[in-house]
């Protein structure tokens, strides 16, 4: 969960339900499937952690009438390369 939330900026929220979606693919036997939901921590614990990395990626605003100049671009255009039409897009 912590790496999709680094790497996709995705919401604590989603990253949890989508975890907890992928349990009945992952494990069939639904003996197992109790097991690792019995051991999963509730959405509300590891919420603030999963923000923590989320803030990482997806820069606050301090204030929305002042926005900074790295706000004014994509993630894509921040991490296109020098030849990718997506570099500077804004």
């Amino acid at each position: 969960m912590r790496d999709d939330v680094r790497s996709t900026g995705k919401r604590p929220r989603d990253a949890f339900t989508d975890m907890m979606a992928s349990i009945p693919k992952k494990f069939k036997c639904s003996d197992q499937q109790t097991d690792i939901v019995l051991q999963v921590p509730s959405s509300q614990s590891v919420r603030r952690q999963l923000s923590r990395h989320r803030a990482e990626r997806c820069v606050p605003v301090p204030d929305p009438c002042s926005i900074p100049d790295i706000m004014r671009q994509t993630l894509r255009s921040r991490e296109a390369d020098d030849e990718s039409p997506y570099k500077n897009e804004p």
